[in-house]
């Protein structure tokens, strides 16, 4: 009888996990770019380059606003040891998230959109070990997460520090 117990017990309980991952995993791409932008935008849990949470003009080289900031959440943070920076050769955990706040002016009042990068090899979203998109506030324009990465890998490859070229464009 504690055998059979055990057994519909332990049995509920996987059948519940099952349930769970299949809910997740039927995700549509439009609630999965609201699950990343939601974990993406609070500042809290985060940490912005170099401890500096100025807003800096962006390279020529970038494709994104002209005004930026980035921040780590705790995960990416840990793994940057080279002066704040990811050490040459060096790769972020699975979980990392790395956001850039676009701005249109240097003074933090006119936020434009975020773009970001999460460390997940695995997600079928994912290229490259990063799931990529921008988010516009706005509405218009951006980049979902269903493009793979298309539009962002070809300058994210040219570097040694895991795809962020932040690292090198301002040391």
């Amino acid at each position: 009888m504690k055998f059979r117990l055990t057994f519909i017990v332990v049995l509920g309980f996987l059948c519940t996990l099952l349930m769970q991952c299949r809910k997740e995993s039927a995700l549509s791409p439009q609630e999965t770019d609201t699950l990343l932008l939601a974990k993406a935008t609070p500042v809290n849990g985060f940490s912005y380059y170099k401890n500096d949470s100025a807003i800096i003009r962006s390279s020529p080289q970038s494709a994104h606003a002209g005004y930026f900031r980035v921040r780590f959440n705790d995960i990416a943070e840990r793994a940057l040891t080279d002066g704040g920076k990811l050490p040459v050769g060096a790769s972020f955990p699975t979980g990392s998230l790395v956001v850039k706040e676009l701005h249109t002016d240097s003074t933090g009042n006119n936020l434009i959109g975020y773009a970001v990068m999460e460390k997940s090899p695995t997600d079928t979203s994912a290229a490259q070990g990063w799931v990529w998109a921008e988010y516009i506030t706005s509405g218009a324009g951006g980049y979902k997460i269903g493009g793979k990465g298309a539009i962002c890998t070809g300058c994210h490859s040219t570097n040694d520090r895991d795809k962020v070229r932040l690292f090198n464009l301002f040391p």
